[in-house]
C-alpha cells in the first residue's frame, strides 16, 4: 500500500474514532495519517533518505515547503502533530487535554495538510517522465 492510500485509511479511521468520543485515538490517528500525507509526495523532491522512515514530519514538511510552496503556513499544525504523535500514543500523564474542541483542531489540521497535498504539490509532467524513465 502506498503512503497516500494508507494515510487516506487512516485518516478515516480518524474519523471514525472522533464520532464515537475515542478522542485521543482520533488525535494519535490525526498525526500519523499528517505525516502519511506529507510521506506521499516526497517522491517530488529531493529529500534525506532516513526521512521516509522517520517520524520527523517537521523535515519532511520542510523538504516539501522549498519546492511547493504553501498557501496557508502549516508549520503550527506540523508542530503540534509531531508533539502529539508520541504523548497521545503514550499517554504517561493526563488524557484530560483529548476533548472534542482539541481533537477537532486535529482534523481541521489533517484537512489543510490533505489540502496541501492534493491541490499545492503537483506533479509536473517533468516529475512523471523523470519517474517512468527511471523505471
Amino acid at each position: 500500500m502506498d503512503f497516500y492510500s494508507n494515510a487516506t485509511d487512516i485518516h478515516e479511521s480518524a474519523e471514525i474514532l472522533f464520532n464515537n468520543g475515542k478522542y485521543r485515538m482520533a488525535v494519535y490517528n490525526v498525526c500519523l495519517s499528517v505525516e502519511l500525507y506529507l510521506k506521499s509526495k516526497l517522491l517530488l523532491v529531493d529529500y534525506e533518505p532516513r526521512l521516509e522512515s522517520s517520524h520527523d514530519t517537521i523535515n519532511i514538511y520542510r523538504c516539501l515547503t522549498k519546492r511547493f510552496k504553501s498557501s496557508k503556513d502549516l508549520t503550527y499544525a506540523i508542530n503540534m502533530c509531531r508533539k502529539y504523535f508520541n504523548e497521545s500514543r503514550y499517554p504517561y500523564g493526563t488524557t484530560e487535554v483529548y476533548t472534542s474542541e482539541f481533537a477537532s483542531e486535529f482534523l481541521e489540521y489533517l484537512s489543510d495538510v490533505k489540502f496541501y497535498i492534493d491541490n499545492e504539490c503537483v506533479a509536473t509532467l517533468d516529475d512523471l517522465k523523470a519517474k517512468f524513465d527511471n523505471n
